[in-house]
């Protein structure tokens, strides 16, 4: 970083201007490289050469919602991993589910665990339950190019929703 990229702290101006409480469009602005729907993809369908998680599922109760998956990955017809974590805790009050290709699912779940806590930072509360599945639904639309070759995700989204007092699988 040289004396005309960076402002007065040493950060590019990218980092001190205010572009809301997404972090994905802060990083859209800042370096949209890193993103995982912006990354470039081959030329040829890869569908079957990446795994693949397969298996989640939610239910919901009266107190909450539960989710689980089991740990298989799959390369085509063939298990490639028996030991991969599918469901991850979104924040306090939501968990998250992953299928499809692995390598960008956890990196969907895991720039989506800071978007939130970004958001919550920011603006000083926590996300509404239908907010934080619109959220999510950005994120899935921005990997449509992936998608497209071979490399979908689909993400299972769950959580508590405290206006309600209830557990639900936005949908």
């Amino acid at each position: 970083m040289n004396e005309s990229s960076a402002g007065r702290s040493g950060f590019p101006p990218a980092y001190l201007d205010r572009v809301g409480s997404s972090f994905t469009d802060f990083l859209s602005a800042a370096a949209p490289d890193l993103l995982p729907g912006r990354r470039p993809v081959p030329t040829m369908p890869v569908g079957d050469l990446a795994p693949h998680g397969t298996t989640i599922v939610a239910v919901t109760y009266e107190g909450g919602v539960l989710m689980g998956g089991d740990r298989r990955a799959t390369m085509g017809n063939l298990i490639s991993s028996r030991d991969i974590e599918k469901v991850y805790p979104a924040d306090s009050y939501s968990v998250i589910g992953i299928a499809g290709a692995a390598g960008i699912a956890i990196e969907m779940v895991k720039l989506y665990q800071v978007e939130l806590e970004h958001y919550e930072k920011i603006e000083g509360l926590t996300m509404s339950l239908d907010g934080k599945a619109n959220r999510l639904a950005q994120m899935i639309r921005g990997n449509l190019g992936a998608a497209l070759q071979g490399l979908a995700v689909v993400p299972l989204f769950a959580g508590f929703d405290l206006d309600a007092g209830a557990g639900t699988a936005p949908g």
